[in-house]
């Protein structure tokens, strides 16, 4: 009986492993800022027709910024490429979309734009537009949904807009959380009061991994022991 025991523990412990160990390990895209979270529930669009130019301020860059996210409010294979503008604070560049069809290109539901890498982190206004002074307009995802908030303001030519712009930027390239992992739990601890940092997070991630597993482990053991299993 308690072999059975023991060698159920063990099963649901190392399953439990593997999870963990898969979730730390799935690639996904690596998000160095956030300047408008994507519509949560409701889209507005944002239509621009050519030659007109939304564009979103206090935009922060950081050296390891690479892409810039936009969001498509109606991706099909004929969406128009965009023009992105980035200046601010010592940095300006000025790139188009990917062409044609396929991932990033809007196609998709989302513009992946990669911008030359910042020398330093920067504060910047960056304003999109389509690539071509004629022809369709682009229909940008945006959210007037109360829940997102952000300290950044959308314009379309100049005026002040409700509805948001979502905008996300990323570091180029999907990546695990087991390889980079200081930079997860400086992120996480930005939310937390001032005195939990980074480290004060790897110890409770520590204790919850390897501190609570060892623990359910020595309470059964002790448990079958005074039962006399």
């Amino acid at each position: 009986m308690r072999r059975l025991a023991l060698a159920t523990m063990a099963v649901f412990l190392v399953v439990g492993a593997f999870g963990i160990a898969k979730v730390l390990h799935h690639p996904r895209d690596a998000v160095t800022a956030v300047a408008t979270p994507a519509p949560l529930h409701d889209m507005t669009p944002i239509t621009l027709k050519p030659g007109q130019q939304a564009c979103e301020d206090a935009v922060a860059l950081s050296p390891g910024t690479r892409v810039i996210r936009i969001y498509s409010g109606a991706p099909t294979p004929e969406v128009p490429q965009l023009r992105v503008t980035v200046h601010g604070e010592g940095y300006r560049a000025q790139v188009l979309s990917p062409a044609g069809a396929g991932a990033g290109t809007g196609s998709d539901g989302v513009y992946d734009t990669r911008i030359p890498a910042p020398s330093r982190s920067a504060l910047t206004t960056v304003c999109v537009q389509t690539a071509q002074r004629s022809g369709q307009s682009a229909i940008l995802a945006g959210s007037r949904e109360a829940r997102v908030r952000s300290r950044s303001t959308t314009t379309v030519d100049g005026r002040p807009s409700e509805t948001k712009l979502g905008l996300v930027l990323l570091s180029g390239g999907p990546r695990s959380a087991a390889s980079h992992p200081k930079e997860v739990l400086q992120r996480a601890a930005a939310f937390d009061p001032p005195f939990i940092g980074w480290f004060t997070l790897a110890l409770v991630g520590l204790l919850a991994v390897i501190g609570v597993p060892a623990a359910t482990v020595w309470a059964a053991l002790r448990a079958l022991r005074d039962d006399g299993v």
